[in-house]
């Protein structure tokens, strides 16, 4: 507990107080004497500390450079020009060298990554035999490769003195598009890769039947059809195996003159019946086009109907006709 209880002060009387504090703290402080150094009277009390001037130095003079080090300065500059000379020289031979000599001339190329003869073939011919391995521009080679239609990707790497390695990924075919100018293997991203009898492992590939007239796209290796009806047909060749009343059947695709460019698939079934699908791009989805047709094909299996065309391209309103 404190000893007496002040009142607090006003705000006011603060900065009066606080001068008067300072003031009582100066005059409490006690006076030393100054020092040896600043009165130069030794003091009566406490250490005594000398400081003694440091000793003038004389003024330098300037010495002249004997002339043995100025004949050896002018010596080490002519060595260091004529080691540069000299290393100039060299590289000039060393460039030379490697850029007419026949050691670095490409002697073998090591294609990997494919075994279809006809694309090494394609490869090899493009003229990297005999230039120099240092002269080739990988990047417009690996530009020239990735041209070809059975070519997905490349990658080009150098070996020295005379070795170029090309690793090829090919297209992975998905299915076949047959036109009135032959058959053809399409990837995923709707590039014609090759034809049909060019191309290896595609027994097992669906075959899209392009009966379009007057509009129909010249096809040949390297051209591009729309990838958006690659996966459309790619899934309705799937899908339609799993539906009870389609035994076999072809995919057929139209492009009509009143179609805009847009084409439709259409299922030719082994019974005689025709089904339109539409195409990709319809707002009705393709799963629901499948229930219509399902539908529709159960109805004709009970009521012992002859089906001759399915129509799934109106949305929620499918049409059929019968054989007459």
């Amino acid at each position: 507990m404190p000893k007496e209880i002040a009142q607090p002060m006003h705000w006011a009387d603060r900065p009066a107080y606080k001068r008067s504090v300072n003031v009582e703290l100066r005059t409490r402080s006690r006076f030393v004497k100054r020092t040896l150094a600043q009165t130069g009277v030794p003091a009566s009390e406490g250490q005594i500390r000398l400081i003694r001037p440091l000793p003038r130095l004389p003024l330098a003079t300037n010495i002249p450079l004997r002339s043995g080090r100025q004949k050896a300065r002018s010596g080490s500059f002519w060595r260091r020009m004529l080691t540069m000379i000299a290393l100039f020289l060299i590289a000039i031979v060393g460039v030379s060298f490697a850029l007419s000599s026949a050691n670095f001339q490409i002697h073998q190329i090591d294609i990997v990554g494919t075994q279809n003869t006809r694309l090494v073939n394609d490869i090899q011919r493009m003229g990297i035999q005999g230039q120099n391995i240092f002269l080739l521009d990988a990047g417009d080679l690996t530009t020239r490769i990735e041209a070809l239609p059975m070519v997905d990707s490349v990658n080009l790497s150098k070996q020295l003195p005379n070795l170029v390695i090309i690793n090829v990924v090919e297209r992975t075919p998905v299915l076949l598009w047959q036109t009135q100018q032959g058959t053809f293997s399409v990837d995923s991203k709707g590039v014609v890769i090759a034809a049909a009898s060019d191309t290896t492992g595609i027994d097992h590939l669906m075959t899209v039947v392009d009966v379009s007239k007057g509009v129909a796209q010249q096809i040949h290796p390297g051209t591009l059809l729309s990838a958006a009806d690659i996966a459309f047909a790619t899934q309705v060749n799937t899908r339609l195996q799993h539906l009870s009343g389609v035994s076999s059947f072809t995919l057929s695709y139209d492009v009509g003159p009143g179609q805009g460019g847009h084409g439709s698939f259409i299922v030719v079934s082994s019974n005689g019946w025709l089904a339109y699908l539409g195409g990709a791009d319809d707002n009705n989805p393709l799963d629901n086009r499948l229930i219509e047709l399902q539908q529709i094909l159960n109805l004709a299996q009970q009521k012992q109907l002859s089906l001759a065309k399915i129509d799934l391209r109106f949305g929620l309103r499918p049409v059929y006709t019968l054989k007459s």
